[in-house]
């Protein structure tokens, strides 16, 4: 989904005179939202897993994703799959518009380019830790959905804004609490930048 709306949106701002940064910029904004599509119900389902190991009378035996995704949408219905659906589509969009972003301008700005596959790599290791000042979002996102789906009466949690969310943690764990798990999440963005930013353009795709 990343790859297919990335390429598709670089190619059309480059066609049409728009520089490399820019066609990087808007080319990861949208595979970000396209790849959302997929990532939120996946999300969802990844989150009930691990909330429901908390659970009283939980068995392993009956719990696994293809029998999640069914009671979620004999409860909710495909809205369900969807719950965090906003902060999701931000994330995924900001995050992959600042790792192609940052890369391409590491590679022409900085000139890592001329350095060959390290050189490339480089960049990609700039775009991935750069794009992590948006772990507030992913933090808020995570909240959201948890609680959506530890209970079944989701009156109150869907009544709950990201704003909710973010004063709940800034009056628990100050700022530090937005940015919770942001080392190990660098981590991750460092190898997802290099495998769907890097490799690609490599690849000169």
């Amino acid at each position: 989904m990343f790859v297919a709306g990335s390429t598709a949106t670089k190619r059309m701002i480059l066609a049409n005179g728009g520089s490399s940064t820019l066609a990087a910029l808007c080319g990861g904004c949208v595979g970000g939202i396209a790849q959302a599509l997929i990532m939120t119900p996946a999300g969802v389902i990844f989150t009930t897993l691990n909330v429901n190991q908390g659970r009283e009378g939980y068995n392993r035996n009956n719990n696994n994703a293809l029998l999640v995704t069914k009671a979620i949408w004999k409860e909710r219905g495909i809205r369900g799959l969807y719950t965090g659906i906003g902060p999701m589509v931000i994330r995924q969009s900001t995050n992959w518009a600042s790792r192609a972003g940052l890369t391409e301008l590491a590679r022409t700005q900085f000139h890592l380019s001329n350095y060959g596959v390290w050189g490339e790599i480089g960049s990609g290791i700039i775009g991935g830790v750069g794009s992590c000042w948006n772990t507030p979002v992913e933090t808020v996102r995570l909240r959201m959905q948890r609680d959506v789906v530890a209970t079944t009466d989701t009156t109150t949690t869907n009544k709950r804004s990201a704003r909710f969310y973010i004063d709940q943690i800034l009056e628990r764990d100050g700022v530090a609490g937005l940015f919770r798990g942001v080392t190990p999440r660098a981590i991750q963005a460092i190898w997802q930048t290099t495998f769907m930013v890097v490799v690609p353009n490599l690849l000169g795709v």
